[in-house]
């Protein structure tokens, strides 16, 4: 990085490198041999940089060279330019390495929730040096929007409409099953959920325009279903504990489902398979950050196996 005691664009690292050498290893000679040039390439390094800064740096003095007053302060600018290049050229290192860096992953909150967890386990235990930030968004619109912006490097979403913008690592599908009170069923009745099954139920769901309530709708088209009374909650999380305790009825992921008999509850399968397309997607950038780089390739690995 420049300092205001270089001004300009036009100076180059090679400039300063070679006036740094000069100063370092005592005559033009030794510094040409050390940067491994001719001695007049460093000259005209030298003369250039002086030409683009409008002062002297170095006045003869008998068989050597000696800084002018204008060039101690140049020399001392160049020092600090040289390592700071440096400093950046380690963190860059171990960045490619995945010793260092940051990873920012966003998502729909049902799929944070139950699906990026075993994608981000995996490659924080591969690289538990880079830092990991994830946050959550309301629908698709944020999602593209939060990955357009640069707010998240990743996300996990809903690929069915993904836009052409955005490259995508496709995920297996999840499915869908509904819920209800355990008592609502005989013991070892597994039938499929049927229009009889949400008679005088609550239904329990989530806002519009998110894609359990899409396909929640799709569910009760299916059944020609349609109960007397509904609950919205934005928290994903509390769609089985309320459907249970209220003794009304969800539809939600598989892997939620599964959590009902903690609140005594019971998961019951749809008579068709509700399923939604889930994916990796991010920018397809040409020099991507390496951390997001190592994500990719694992996400890339699971998905092969």
């Amino acid at each position: 990085m420049m300092t205001d005691e270089i001004p300009g664009t036009s100076v180059n690292l090679g400039q300063l490198e070679a006036m740094v050498a000069v100063i370092d290893h005592g005559s033009f000679t030794a510094a040409a041999d050390v940067l491994q040039i001719s001695q007049p390439s460093l000259s005209r390094r030298i003369h250039t940089l002086e030409a683009t800064l409008g002062i002297r740096l170095f006045l003869p003095v008998g068989r050597g060279r000696e800084l002018t007053a204008e060039g101690r302060g140049v020399v001392a600018a160049a020092r600090r330019t040289l390592v700071e290049l440096a400093a950046v050229e380690a963190m860059s290192r171990s960045a490619r390495a995945l010793t260092t860096g940051m990873l920012r992953v966003t998502g729909l909150p049902s799929l944070v929730a139950t699906e990026l967890p075993a994608h981000l386990g995996r490659f924080h235990r591969a690289h538990p040096g880079v830092r990991v930030e994830v946050t959550t968004v309301d629908d698709a619109e944020e999602l593209l929007e939060a990955l357009r912006v640069g707010r998240a490097d990743a996300a996990i979403g809903v690929i069915d409409r993904a836009p052409d913008d955005l490259a995508v690592i496709p995920l297996p599908a999840q499915g869908f099953a509904a819920v209800l009170p355990a008592s609502a069923r005989e013991v070892g009745d597994e039938e499929p959920l049927t229009a009889g099954d949400l008679a005088g139920r609550t239904l329990v769901t989530v806002p519009r325009g998110t894609s359990i309530r899409q396909l929640t709708e799709e569910v009760l088209r299916g059944l020609e279903a349609d109960p007397p009374r509904r609950i919205t909650t934005t928290q994903r999380d509390s769609l089985v504990p309320l459907a249970v305790a209220t003794d009304g009825v969800t539809v939600v992921p598989e892997v939620l489902a599964l959590t009902a008999p903690a609140f005594g509850g019971r998961s019951v399968p749809l008579r068709t398979p509700v399923r939604r397309s889930l994916g990796i997607l991010h920018r397809p950038d040409e020099l991507p950050n390496p951390a997001l780089h190592g994500f990719l390739d694992l996400v890339r690995g699971s998905a092969l196996e």
